[in-house]
């Protein structure tokens, strides 16, 4: 029997769950933690509590990771991962065979084995949560790049002015429709929370509709870039955003108003340019499938 746990680790906590021959068990969490021993303790208290044997642990977490070598360049928000080697650091802990990849590569990685992007030769996803990660794949292997970054969507640049860090990651972010609402209402942004802002716009509150509208447009513009660039079969959208469905039919209204002006180009052009946009299938869970599918191919060579 295959048992592998798998870590899933965010800029608010860690997810993981134990998978057995292919099958996600229960998932858990924990609070990330801000220290290095820290974070350790809670991995090494987790696998002794697992009541079976492991075959081994993968993790999947934020920064520019290098899944052969382990190397991680930075940790994203993790600042005690920077210039850290990874498969080493978790082999300290485990003493067992261990993976690591990107979060959101292992996010496109579980889309590609169980979700939107099974049978799919070319794809793309953006995950939009805290902040804003992205992967991309071409016929059938995810896009690393030269220094591992490729898919970094969160760094796409949104405006012409130079001078200004507008950049996805400042416009498709779960703040991005907070703050804004926020201020419509005059309220204090700590007594906002994404359930919150969803409800208002689920009962027709015009200034979410309109916050709404913002945000779908900017990440319009992005996925129809990405789209007229690398001519792709399929866009994903995960993330915790990704969990309200309401979100599929914003990106839908700002697409078709972004297409207008090419309308004289006739449905047969237009059909082979337009993006298809799906919601992640496998939501909160394709980090840790991810992790599962990655560990696989690793281990297998």
């Amino acid at each position: 029997m295959s048992n592998i746990l798998v870590f899933d680790v965010g800029g608010t906590f860690v997810k993981y769950a134990l998978v057995q021959n292919g099958k996600l068990g229960n998932v858990n969490k924990f609070k990330t933690p801000k220290l290095k021993e820290q974070f350790r303790q809670e991995m090494v208290e987790i696998l002794h509590n697992v009541p079976c044997a492991l075959s081994g642990v993968s993790i999947s977490m934020p920064g520019v990771i290098n899944p052969e070598t382990g190397f991680a360049l930075h940790g994203g928000s993790l600042q005690f991962i920077h210039k850290e080697n990874l498969l080493e650091l978790f082999n300290s802990y485990f003493d067992l065979p261990v993976a690591v990849h990107n979060d959101a590569k292992a996010a496109i990685i579980g889309e590609m084995n169980e979700g939107q992007l099974k049978n799919i030769q070319n794809g793309a996803m953006f995950v939009l949560g805290t902040g804003v990660g992205g992967s991309i794949m071409l016929n059938r292997k995810v896009l690393s790049g030269t220094h591992q970054s490729a898919g970094e969507l969160s760094l796409l640049k949104t405006s012409t002015d130079l001078e200004k860090a507008d950049f996805l990651v400042t416009r498709n972010g779960i703040q991005a429709l907070l703050r804004p609402f926020a201020e419509a209402k005059q309220l204090d942004l700590k007594q906002l929370s994404g359930e919150l802002f969803f409800e208002a716009l689920q009962n027709g509150d015009p200034d979410a509709i309109s916050v709404m509208q913002r945000f779908t447009d900017a990440l319009a513009v992005q996925i129809w870039n990405l789209q007229a660039t690398l001519d792709l079969d399929k866009i994903v959208i995960g993330g915790g955003i990704s969990s309200q469905p309401l979100l599929l039919d914003y990106i839908q209204a700002s697409l078709k108003k972004l297409i207008l002006p090419l309308s004289h180009l006739g449905d047969t052009i237009l059909e082979t340019i337009q993006p298809c946009v799906e919601l992640s299938s496998l939501g909160n869970n394709a980090n840790l499938l991810g992790a599962y599918y990655h560990f696989k191919v690793t281990h297998s060579k």
